[in-house]
């Protein structure tokens, strides 16, 4: 059922050569842009959130061209990774070598559409910790295989990126990285995906400023879990919220920390974060939770970062990899269409088929790769 649903997935996308809409491109309608209403942050905010819940896509209607993402593009190439397929994964890499944002000390990628979120305005090719993170780990996954040098220094000249246009505040034995350059919302998914990368060059590298910084980031998102370990997603009030994959997001990237830095003295709260993960975002047949208090949306992201999140801390936990097929086998049954792809979300009333090529693919695909890689499927997959 997995190797079938993956390679199902692994062929719309090839048709559609990774291109696609994106869940928050609403700001590249042409039709918004040559209007008034763009200049308003709230008409922009509104803009994107009407195209986020609308339940029928309009993007063709008010040309909102679609296009290529860096991020999706580097967990495109993580999945075909993690079933050996090596070479279109490094086609791949290199499409992103082209992508690059231009004006930054080192080397960043961020997205192919404006951006408007509460707190900050990210114009189209803006730089972000997440995107840059996402990018270095797909060159870093090609490095472990071949040993190509040239992947490793890409990935650390991501570090350079974070390290020279990222830190938001220092002091003592505590840092924080922001989301992008000039902005100072302290999310904790940014901050601690930035630490992860750092503690994976590291390992790689022994460079002991990596070690240091990303020592100080973990420190600092630490420091913000709550007493019943769950993980707020960031500082602001309206950032308060608790919710399934970014935690996600979280646990994994001081799992990887921890074991490219090989230091394991936050296990404990580790393993407490993890299973507060498991026994309260997810119903056992797989389905997953949206926020720690409510079930809806029913979001196509929670079920592929679910099934990373429990594949890569299996260790942990033994529900991990049970709950990781289950989380599997439920997205297929309930979220992918008879052509390949997967649906964006469940709400109480209908779900919303609009085919994202990041957040719905791009994801669900590494998160399947993931699966077929940890039950052996090591061999080729999609030829």
């Amino acid at each position: 059922m997995i190797e079938t649903s993956f390679l199902a997935l692994a062929d719309y996308c090839r048709k559609n050569d990774f291109t696609g809409w994106d869940v928050f491109d609403g700001l590249n309608s042409k039709l918004f842009i040559n209007s008034p209403f763009y200049r308003s942050k709230l008409f922009r905010l509104a803009w994107i959130q009407f195209f986020k819940h609308s339940p029928i896509n309009l993007r063709k209607f008010v040309f909102v061209p679609k296009g290529l993402n860096p991020k999706g593009l580097g967990l495109f190439a993580m999945s075909f990774f993690a079933v050996n397929e090596i070479e279109e994964g490094k086609a791949l890499l290199n499409r992103l070598l082209e992508m690059k944002s231009e004006g930054y000390e080192g080397t960043c990628w961020g997205y192919n559409f404006n951006w408007q979120a509460r707190a900050f305005y990210v114009p189209s090719g803006t730089p972000t910790m997440v995107t840059t993170v996402f990018v270095a780990n797909a060159f870093l996954d090609y490095y472990d295989i071949t040993g190509d040098r040239d992947a490793l220094k890409v990935s650390e000249g991501c570090c350079e990126f974070i390290l020279r246009n990222l830190v938001l505040w220092e002091e003592g034995d505590r840092l924080c990285f922001g989301y992008i350059p000039c902005e100072a919302a302290r999310v904790h998914n940014a901050n601690m995906l930035g630490a992860a990368l750092l503690g994976r060059v590291y390992g790689h590298t022994g460079k002991p400023e990596l070690l240091e910084k990303s020592r100080k980031a973990m420190q600092y998102s630490l420091d913000a879990l709550n007493k019943d370990f769950s993980w707020p997603y960031g500082e602001l009030p309206h950032h308060q919220f608790i919710d399934n994959f970014h935690t996600g997001f979280n646990l994994v990237a001081l799992k990887d920390w921890m074991d490219s830095c090989g230091d394991f003295g936050w296990e404990d709260k580790l393993i407490n974060a993890y299973r507060y993960f498991l026994d309260t975002f997810w119903d056992d047949n797989g389905c997953p939770q949206y926020y720690h208090n409510s079930l809806y949306p029913i979001d196509i992201h929670c079920s592929a970062q679910g099934i990373v999140t429990c594949e890569r801390l299996k260790e942990y936990d033994r529900r991990s990899m049970e709950m990781a097929h289950k989380i599997g086998r439920w997205a297929i049954t309930h979220m992918q269409d008879k052509e390949g792809h997967f649906y964006y979300q469940k709400t109480r009333f209908y779900t919303n088929k609009a085919s994202y090529m990041r957040w719905n693919q791009a994801w669900m695909m590494y998160g399947l790769s993931r699966l077929l890689k940890n039950t052996s499927k090591t061999k080729s997959l999609t030829t």
